[in-house]
Order: C-alpha cells, then structure tokens, then sequence
C-alpha cells in the first residue's frame, strides 16, 4: 500500500498546472510518481508545471531521481518545472545525494512558492 498521495490540478493558477505530493515519497511510489508527472507534462505544455512539496514528510532517493528525472526532460522540452515548498528534511537529502548544486534553480524557489509560480 503507497503511503504517497498525488493531486494533480491542470489548472491551479493562471499558466500553472500543480502537481500535488504528500505524505511519504519511496521506492515503491516512483512508477506512480512517475507515470502522474510526465502525464502532467503534456497538460503543462503552455504552462509553468509546480510540484508542490510542502505537504511531504519524507523522500527516498527512488522517487528523488524520479523528480531528477522530470527537471531533466522539462528542460528539454519543457514545461518549465518547478519543485517548491520543500522542507529542510526534503532538501537534506538532495544535499547528502549531492545534488544540490545540480538543482539550483529549485532550490532558488523552494521557498517562494509565489514567485515560482509568478515565473
């Protein structure tokens, strides 16, 4: 049983599509964490994608590379992503996988989900 829930809501805010998380990201979730945000992709297209990460408790480095994976296409191809609202124990662990530096502009708007979305 996922103790990972997922929202998405294509149209949160005007040119923002949301990608909701809570409760706890592990290995188990990241097929369905997976699956739910390149789904929000396409939905996103003209938009700015959120994944909006105040409401979860915990993340493993599974469903971490599954997010990794996200900035990675959306950069591509956009839609540009955005991860906000982390708390500090969230961003502990991009820091000890090292990869806090590979997601600057992430962690520039983790705590201004405002302005992330304004964007």
């Amino acid at each position: 049983m996922s103790s990972l829930s997922i929202d998405f809501d294509p149209d949160a805010r005007p040119a923002t599509a949301m990608l909701r998380l809570s409760g706890r990201a592990e290995y188990r979730d990241a097929g369905a964490l997976r699956k739910a945000l390149f789904d929000a992709m396409p939905a996103a297209a003209d938009k700015n994608l959120v994944v909006d990460l105040d409401s979860l408790e915990a993340i493993d480095t599974a469903a971490m590379a599954v997010l990794i994976e996200g900035l990675k296409a959306t950069h591509n191809r956009g839609p540009d992503m955005y991860l906000v609202g982390a708390h500090e124990s969230i961003r502990l662990v991009f820091r000890l996988a090292g990869l806090e530096d590979a997601l600057t502009r992430c962690f520039g708007c983790m705590s201004d989900m405002e302005r992330a979305i304004a964007v």
